[in-house]
């Protein structure tokens, strides 16, 4: 296969700004990035069903098959010792790449390649949902408005029919937040500091989408908003241990609970989502308007540091920074 396009993640800045743990640094790098994305089919072996030109969804995990998450059959995101590209093995940021049949997903016509190549950002939202067993009438709050916070409030509010009073996507752009106001209430954390606190205590469950260095003041964030014996759930990676007030998650009895990437039968149903046009329109809103083209090293190195939300201009910029490989 060769890559056609991808997605930037927040997980991959960190390593390309060297700000993972000194350990995986040492024992991972160098190693091709990107983990998010859409191939195209150039050659088959032997019994594969697939034909060349094919557009495929990469399922960027391949679990070992033999740890104890996989032979209790937990589910494919708890392996223990996973090749997972831009993590543990490389990712599609390389000429050509060999994989197996059963971890692509052929996209479907009608679905614009850039917005299926977002399925697997979708797919950890959708787990991410699925774990916080979220009831109709539960009221939600989404902490971040990048990407994957935008997908989680749209998850919420699509599967589940949280209707827009019950669900708020609280981050700090306004541009970003726009995104989602038709189908949630949104919240600037900076600018309406006394209106978050007045939600304090109001939500049954809150996601933490966040990450990164303001990771410890999202949490706390989502600690304060959740009514007593609320649920937590957290998605945010930081590359570093992060403070928890054990205090309030003791004395609110809170859940405080962690959702790691997704499993095949996530990719599968998000692929059927985006046959929905209502759907799918929604998922193309969080396709930034930059695009990059990669031919060079430099080329895909400018992209990154543009998506440094953090440090580059998509900091104040919505949506998720597309690669494209000629």
């Amino acid at each position: 296969m060769k890559p056609v396009v991808a997605g930037i993640c927040g997980s991959e800045i960190l390593y390309f700004k060297g700000e993972k743990e000194k350990e995986k640094l040492e024992k991972r790098l160098p190693m091709c990035l990107l983990h998010e994305g859409v191939a195209e089919v150039v050659a088959t072996g032997e019994g594969v069903k697939l034909q060349t030109g094919t557009h495929v969804v990469v399922n960027p995990m391949l679990p070992c098959g033999r740890c104890v998450s996989c032979r209790l059959r937990i589910g494919d995101n708890f392996c223990q010792n996973s090749k997972y590209m831009a993590a543990t093995e490389d990712g599609l940021a390389r000429t050509l790449l060999l994989y197996p049949e059963n971890r692509v997903i052929p996209v479907p016509e009608g679905i614009k390649l850039e917005a299926a190549a977002l399925t697997e950002p979708l797919s950890i939202a959708l787990n991410a949902y699925e774990a916080a067993e979220i009831s109709q009438n539960d009221k939600v709050a989404v902490i971040g408005d990048g990407p994957i916070g935008y997908m989680t409030a749209l998850i919420t509010s699509f599967l589940g029919g949280t209707l827009r009073e019950n669900l708020c996507l609280i981050g700090i752009v306004d541009e970003k937040l726009s995104l989602a106001k038709d189908f949630s209430t949104t919240v600037n954390s900076i600018k309406e500091k006394q209106r978050l606190k007045g939600l304090f205590q109001s939500f049954d469950v809150t996601f933490e989408a966040v990450g990164g260095r303001a990771q410890e003041i999202t949490l706390d964030e989502a600690f304060d908003l959740l009514k007593p014996s609320g649920r937590c759930i957290a998605l945010g990676l930081s590359g570093k241990k992060v403070p928890v007030d054990v205090d309030k998650l003791i004395n609110k009895g809170l859940t405080l609970q962690g959702s790691v990437r997704s499993r095949m039968e996530h990719f599968e149903r998000i692929i059927g989502l985006l046959k929905a046009s209502e759907f799918r329109n929604r998922v193309e809103r969080v396709i930034s308007e930059k695009r990059f083209i990669i031919k060079t090293a430099e080329d895909l190195e400018a992209a990154f540091r543009y998506a440094d939300t953090e440090e580059g201009e998509a900091r104040t910029k919505p949506g998720r920074v597309m690669v494209n490989f000629p």
